[in-house]
């Protein structure tokens, strides 16, 4: 890679956790002159009942749809928010596997950078939520900067 990265993209989920690794990609649009891809992978499926699934493609193209608007308004949201004035491409990807909808993605997108935030979990709850942080750095096509939120300072 060559640095600074031309082609930044930065996958959010949409939680405060993520909001690091968006400053930091905003970093790079501003500092560095960095195009930026500001992305959201969503998988409508757990969202809709397993009673209903049985001849329930119309409900589910129809909360994928409905899904897909509400996150590209928040989206939008961030980039007016983070982003101003820079060059950001907003992009919503129905993937039911996160981690490889990223990865696909950055290679689509002729990416040279992936940035993405960590919730920071371990032990258990990482091995049971898994990771896309590490699953995105397992099958990324360019290098991987995973961002963690700041610690909350202790007291003493």
């Amino acid at each position: 890679m060559a640095f600074p990265p031309r082609h930044v993209l930065v996958a959010t989920d949409l939680s405060e956790a993520s909001r690091p690794a968006l400053e930091t990609a905003a970093f790079f649009g501003r500092e560095h002159g960095a195009k930026l891809q500001l992305l959201h992978v969503f998988d409508p499926s757990p969202y809709v009942p397993t009673t209903m699934m049985a001849g329930a493609s119309a409900l589910l193209s129809q909360a994928a749809k409905e899904m897909r608007e509400s996150f590209e308004r928040a989206l939008e949201e961030r980039r007016e928010e983070l982003f101003p004035g820079l060059d950001v491409e907003l992009v919503c990807l129905r993937r039911d596997d996160p981690g490889a909808g990223i990865a696909e993605q950055a290679k689509a997108a002729g990416a040279d950078l992936i940035i993405v935030g960590s919730h920071g979990r371990t032990g258990l709850k990482r091995v049971l939520l898994g990771s896309v942080a590490e699953r995105v750095v397992r099958l990324a096509p360019c290098p991987v900067l995973v961002v963690r939120p700041a610690e909350e300072p202790s007291e003493g």
